[in-house]
């Protein structure tokens, strides 16, 4: 589920809008200006931000130029500027600075829904697109060549999805270069809230989804507790520069956990008791 920050200086509207945000199914924070607008979105994280323009302490101009320039792991947060100005330069002006769309007052509610709605769908292709140049640069600079032999040094297995959660790093990749080597079909995503989309509202499905710690932008247990169960066992993977041989790594909601480093077999043998069927009464 989505989440929309609102952020509107006249509390009726505000309400209104808000009420039409949830009653289409998306999650909701509110802001009176632009200010309390950055704390929400530092604190928060929102998927969208549907703001007026002109507020006092800090319009919307600034709220989106703030964004722009001083927190750049927002740059493809999209973001709706609302205005009773419908003047071309004001169009203008919102545009240059960032923003993804305009709507003028009085709202027409089923264009805000149009436009919320193409927004979020072009921000989740971007965000596809570009992990998926992140996977092919890697892969084409840390080709993985096995040794003469490989295939009898560790156990067969049948080929398995599965979906890898965390921060775009060097375990990542690595990660997912041995499972595809081992003839996995592997799906990857930085981003805590794309993965969240894609899980509960498209047909993404896995026999196992790896979680790290710590994706781009959510930490493993909330990603949990917000995914539907359409992604098979959950596996939590503690980072090397967390990892404290001999630590309990068991957590609430996931059926098993991984420290790193971890050796090939170890983790096939794991992936193997992980995937096979239970027995009755078990």
């Amino acid at each position: 589920m989505n989440t929309i920050l609102c952020v509107e200086d006249e509390p009726a509207l505000r309400a209104d809008i808000v009420e039409e945000l949830e009653d289409a199914g998306y999650k909701t924070l509110q802001a009176c200006d632009g200010r309390q607008g950055l704390e929400m979105i530092l604190a928060h994280k929102p998927d969208m931000v549907v703001s007026d323009i002109t507020m006092p302490n800090m319009n919307g101009d600034e709220l989106l130029q703030r964004l722009r320039e001083d927190y750049p792991k927002f740059s493809e947060m999209p973001f709706i500027f609302l205005s009773a100005l419908s003047d071309r330069v004001d169009v203008l002006s919102g545009v240059q600075l960032g923003a993804d769309d305009y709507l003028t007052k009085p709202i027409d509610y089923e264009m805000l829904h149009a436009k919320v709605a193409a927004s979020l769908r072009q921000c989740s292709r971007m965000l596809k697109q570009k992990e998926a140049d992140q996977i092919k640069l890697f892969n084409a600079m840390n080709k993985v060549e096995l040794p003469d032999g490989f295939e009898h040094k560790l156990p067969t297995m049948k080929t398995r999805n599965m979906v890898l959660v965390g921060e775009g790093n060097k375990e990542m990749w690595k990660l997912q270069n041995f499972l595809e080597t081992v003839g996995h079909s592997v799906r990857v995503f930085t981003s805590g809230n794309a993965y969240l989309y894609k899980v509960n509202n498209e047909d993404l499905v896995a026999d196992l989804t790896f979680l790290w710690r710590q994706s781009d932008d959510m930490q493993a247990p909330m990603i949990r507790q917000l995914a539907e169960n359409k992604s098979g066992k959950y596996i939590l993977v503690i980072p090397e520069h967390l990892h404290k041989p001999g630590s309990n790594l068991a957590q609430p909601g996931f059926c098993d956990s991984i420290g790193l480093p971890i050796e090939d077999g170890e983790l096939i043998g794991k992936i193997i008791s992980w995937t096979q069927p239970q027995k009755p009464g078990r």
